[in-house]
């Protein structure tokens, strides 16, 4: 080759690559052509989607969709045209719920595989591709169809594919839909895990979170898990005590308080946490005077705690209200004020009588 037939040849090298550069296309061969994530290409996509986004027809603008996927299921533009044929989905199947899931399972069949892309030996831009396009298109598709099953109250398959969704990408949205979900499984295992989940997205000053918190401590208590219910009763008090959740009558919730102070006192009172527990146990009061529970369990504290003639007042009030603990307490108030006023034994009357006042019975 002579030199002047050399330098022509180097010039000749040196446009083309200078046009490649303007053009934007990625200095390495695919498979003969162009890379699928190269800007040349992404250009070149995101012209023709712009191009199919202008058909009015719903029908036709879906099909040019699938066509473009089936062309090119590898490309930048892979999680707009998904969104936009889920949109057209809604639109043909409305509430045909049977069309809906087959529109999306044909879509999912369309979305590349890992062996798929990594067949593909694309040397640059996969991590890109996969985490901007390929798990968002995944995700979203996979709630789609979870949401179509659950429409035809297939709710396993529905919680099979929000697990699905879910382990790709998690968030609070899904954690809420599983819930949902396997509450209307009645799959208790499943429901405190997601449960747990849910306290962890939701404040307990949200709907969300304190609806969670009182289900999940009724399935405690249902297995007997008291620790974990009586645990969950006081975040609740922390943030409701002294106050009522929207959406929930005060009587109601003055019930709830009931439950949830009376589980938290007897809890501090089988610790020998004696100061505690009269303290919660004065709180129950708070919201019904004429609980027998609270006034046996408070003589119980005094007595403990060497104040007899506390625990003699507290077990008259449990005894006159001849309710569930009356038996008990009559037998310790009789025994307990013979012990404490041996001199005085027609005093008894006066603290009965005293304690009928005092409730106004």
């Amino acid at each position: 080759m002579t030199g002047t037939t050399q330098k022509k040849a180097k010039r000749v090298i040196g446009l083309i690559t200078v046009t490649l550069v303007l053009l934007g296309v990625n200095a390495f061969a695919f498979q003969g052509g162009i890379s699928p994530l190269s800007d040349y290409m992404y250009k070149k996509d995101y012209q023709k989607y712009e191009d199919i986004r202008k058909e009015t027809d719903t029908q036709k603008r879906a099909d040019l969709l699938v066509a473009f996927l089936k062309e090119r299921p590898i490309s930048r533009v892979l999680n707009y045209v998904a969104t936009d044929y889920i949109a057209c989905i809604s639109k043909l199947a409305n509430n045909d719920a049977a069309r809906k899931i087959s529109m999306q399972e044909a879509l999912w069949d369309l979305v590349p595989t890992d062996q798929e892309i990594k067949a593909a030996e694309i040397p640059v831009g996969v991590e890109e591709f996969r985490k901007t396009h390929l798990i968002p298109t995944r995700k979203l598709i996979l709630t789609s169809m979870a949401a179509g099953y659950y429409q035809t109250n297939n709710f396993a398959k529905a919680a099979e594919l929000a697990e699905q969704a879910y382990a790709i990408a998690p968030d609070k949205t899904l954690v809420q839909t599983l819930f949902d979900i396997y509450n209307k499984l009645k799959n208790e295992d499943k429901i405190i895990a997601y449960g747990k989940k849910m306290l962890d997205a939701f404040p307990m000053s949200q709907p969300q979170g304190y609806a969670t918190a009182l289900q999940l401590a009724q399935i405690y208590l249902q297995k007997q898990n008291i620790a974990e219910a009586t645990r969950l009763f006081t975040k609740l008090m922390d943030v409701y005590g002294n106050s009522v959740p929207p959406n929930i009558t005060e009587a109601n919730w003055n019930t709830t308080r009931i439950f949830a102070y009376t589980l938290m006192a007897k809890d501090a009172y089988s610790k020998n946490d004696y100061a505690k527990a009269e303290k919660l146990f004065q709180t129950v009061l708070s919201f019904n005077s004429r609980l027998d529970e609270p006034y046996y369990y408070l003589g119980m504290c005094k007595w403990k705690t060497k104040d007899q003639p506390a625990a003699i007042v507290y077990f008259a009030r449990c005894s006159v209200l001849k309710k569930d603990y009356a038996d008990r307490a009559s037998k310790y108030l009789e025994d307990l004020y013979k012990a404490t006023y041996p001199n005085e034994p027609d005093g008894l009357q006066d603290v009965i009588d005293k304690a009928k006042s005092d409730l106004s019975l």
